[in-house]
Order: C-alpha cells, then structure tokens, then sequence
C-alpha cells in the first residue's frame, strides 16, 4: 500500500519531490513501488535479488557507493524492529541535510518505529493511509535513539552469527532442527540447501565426510554473509539466487529443504510447492530430497506429481519430514 500513501504524502508535502532531488530507495517491497521514481536520480539498497536482478536490468543503481549523500532516503519498514532501525539509521545517514521518509504497515509496527522516533525526532509531516503510516522527517533537527544503530549481529546458541531481519534470527528454527535429526549420515556426493538461511543446515552437512559440495542458495544477501561465516569449509559454494530460477550447473545427488510458505506476510503454499519443483528439476534421477513442512500443508499432491517415491519418516504435531526420490522431471528427460 506504499503507493497509496506516497500519494497522500505528494498531496500534503507538495515540495518534497519537486525538482530533481536525488534518492535513496532502501527496502523495497514490490517492483511496483519504484514506479514512481526516476533511474537517473534513485539509486536502491536491497538484499533481496528477486529485487536486485530486475531493477538492475530496468536501469536502477543497485550498488550505490558506501558514502551515498542523497536529497531523500525513503524507507520500507519490514516487520522486525531491529532491522526497521538499522534501515532507518541507514536512511539517516545517507540523507543527512535532507529528508527520511519512512512507510509500513500498521501490522508490521510501524506504529512503535514511530513512536520511538518521535521522542528525539520532530516529524515535517505523519499521515495514515490504508492500513500504515508514512512520515518525513529531517536528520538534520535531531539525533536517533542512542540504541539505534547499523551492523547489530547476535549469536545463536553462541555458536552460530545472525542479524535482525533473516529468518530465525535469535533461535534455532524448531522445524530445521528436527529436519537436522532425521539426515542420515551418510549422505554423498553434490547436494544443496535451499533456502540456506543461515546456514543452520548446511553447517551439518558440511561435516559429512562422504558430502563433496554444497550450493548454499537464498534470495537474502545478509542471510547469506551469515551462512558464510557460520559454513567455513571449502565444500560449500554461497549463491545469491531465487531457487525458484536456479539452475545446477550439475544435476545434483541430494536437496535439503525447510520451505518458506508465506510470501509479504501471507500464506502461499504455491511457493513451497514451486521449491519442490525446482528441487525435482536439480536432481539426478535417483537423486534425494529431505524437506520438512508445516504439519497442515498439502505438500504430498505435488511431491507425488514429481516424485516416482515418497514417505514421511518423522515429525511431530506441528512438523513433518518427507522424504522423496526419485524424482519424474528427470527421469522424463533421461528414461
């Protein structure tokens, strides 16, 4: 709903884009919210590729240089706090004697982002519209919270680097850790982790004697570095891509997989569905998948479309873990 409240603000902030001011767009949601906003003069901070890669080819600057001095920082607000006031800081800080325009969602909290704010921060203007809020305000006329600040790290059961925002940032995802105890241990040959996150899953395979090399896959560049500095052996390649359009540059023995089913805060079950795919088309045909899943998620229609054998070995109430080889995609194309 970015663009509706962008629409409210020009209305109420007539000057504020009048001109050719320079931007920063950081966070965007959708390829739809740069719409409204020059390639000459926006560049873009995202560490998501399925943004990335299509506002590169539209002509957007995408790796804008580290001491960025633009007109306006616009700011996406994501739902967890702690990456909302990193993102805000980075708005900060790349606007210094101009303007910070921050949006969300009243679900994602906004709300609270603003009322912190607002106890060091007077607002030019703050204006609600469908379902959130967005508000300008100038660095230059105050200072943010002492507490807010860029690079926050934290460490999972002191063991594994995290930061705000990648998914099961402060503890160990229940459905990965009970995927982790039913992988046998001799698992071989060429596999990969889709949707690596932070690497919670790749670090046991990486210490398999019988693994030779794992691609490490996810759309989030900071889940990713994370993944990189938790998964320190030379077996393990990291690749910034959506694994929805990833190819293997081999067809590969193995898959391990904890698939997301929501996509901007809603239930998507085609998504998951689309992993299981992906991971059918990048296997060998006596290739192996291990997923785990959401004990409610109709998973088993597709596996079956995909997969000559499946089973679920584990699980619990809430999870269950399948797995199916075998898989049709290549067995059709190689008989």
């Amino acid at each position: 709903m970015f663009d509706k409240r962008l629409s409210v603000l020009k209305e109420n902030f007539p000057g504020l884009f009048i001109g050719n001011k320079s931007v920063c767009f950081i966070n965007p949601r959708d390829l739809t919210d740069l719409d409204h906003f020059n390639i000459h003069n926006t560049v873009v901070f995202t560490d998501d590729i399925r943004m990335y890669s299509p506002l590169s080819v539209f002509g957007y600057n995408c790796e804008p240089e580290a001491n960025l001095d633009v007109d306006i920082s616009i700011v996406l607000l994501p739902k967890s706090k702690e990456l909302a006031r990193e993102l805000v800081f980075m708005g900060f800080m790349t606007s210094p004697e101009g303007f910070v325009v921050i949006d969300g969602d009243k679900k994602d909290g906004i709300i609270s982002i603003i009322n912190e704010l607002e106890k060091e921060i007077c607002y030019e203007v703050k204006l609600s519209k469908a379902h959130g809020k967005i508000a300008v305000f100038r660095p230059a006329n105050g200072n943010l919270p002492s507490n807010w600040n860029a690079n926050q790290s934290n460490k999972v059961n002191n063991e594994f680097i995290t930061v705000p925002g990648v998914f099961s940032a402060d503890h160990v995802d229940p459905a990965s850790e009970l995927l982790k105890k039913y992988l046998p241990n001799n698992l071989k040959g060429s596999g990969a982790d889709f949707g690596v996150g932070w690497g919670f899953l790749t670090k046991y395979l990486e210490n398999l004697d019988t693994v030779d090399n794992i691609y490490a896959i996810d759309v989030s560049k900071r889940a990713l570095a994370c993944a990189a500095k938790n998964c320190v052996t030379s077996k393990v390649q990291f690749i910034w891509n959506d694994v929805l359009k990833w190819k293997s540059p081999k067809l590969l023995d193995f898959i391990v997989m904890n698939p997301p089913f929501h996509t901007h805060g809603k239930i998507d079950i085609a998504l998951g569905e689309k992993f299981i795919i992906s991971a059918a088309n990048n296997l060998v045909k006596n290739g192996s998948l291990h997923m785990v899943s959401n004990r409610h998620l109709p998973y088993e229609n597709i596996i079956s479309k995909h997969f000559k054998e499946w089973k679920e070995i584990g699980g619990n109430n809430k999870f269950k873990v399948i797995l199916a080889e075998k898989p049709l995609a290549v067995s059709k194309k190689n008989p």
